[in-house]
């Protein structure tokens, strides 16, 4: 996604109402993907991808492209993200159950198919919550590490580090699931 005349959400606020369907076709994926990745039902990932796109036009008038658009869009869905969860409470006797990460193969498992991601997969979810979000957005959203800091509220050096600790970190915990697997095959 780029800045500038070729932003989208600048398309649309100028009168090219294609530009925001052109937004949602191409962020549909990556933003429900984030949400499975941070362990939200399909449902529950589809409807906060609604909830970014809504919120992109409503604050449409006060968009300034002054950086990527994905990066904006994924600020805005971390933060809905982080609404939803501070909104999950304490289940007591009687309550419904909590909502738990759809075991179901998400999108990318159904494209790669492979050993290796699952593998990857059931390591990154042994990743603490705020370690799996900094892989999220630096790896797999492949945002510029800035964007991450502005994200994250870190300075660039720090997304740096922790990115670097994490991948080992991920691969520490890889090597095990893959001897494993080995082993059963």
């Amino acid at each position: 996604m780029t800045q500038g005349p070729d932003d989208l959400l600048v398309r649309f606020r100028a009168g090219d109402p294609a530009a925001f369907d052109q937004l949602v076709q191409d962020m549909g994926p990556r933003l429900k993907g984030f949400f499975l990745r941070q362990g939200a039902q399909e449902a529950t990932a589809e409807d906060l991808s609604q909830h970014v796109y809504l919120r992109a036009f409503q604050s449409r008038e006060r968009y300034q492209p002054t950086g990527r658009l994905d990066a904006y869009l994924l600020r805005i869905a971390r933060n809905l993200w982080i609404d939803n969860r501070r909104r999950k409470r304490p289940v007591r006797f009687g309550d419904e159950p909590p909502e738990c990460p759809d075991p179901s193969p998400g999108p990318l498992d159904q494209v790669v198919g492979t050993d290796r991601a699952e593998l990857l997969r059931e390591g990154m979810e042994r990743l603490d919550e705020d370690t799996r979000e900094l892989l999220e957005l630096a790896v797999l959203q492949q945002l510029p590490y800035k964007d991450v800091g502005e994200l994250l509220g870190i300075p660039v050096g720090t997304v740096k580090s922790r990115v670097y600790y994490s991948l080992r970190k991920l691969r520490d915990l890889l090597t095990p699931l893959r001897d494993e697997a080995e082993l059963e095959s």
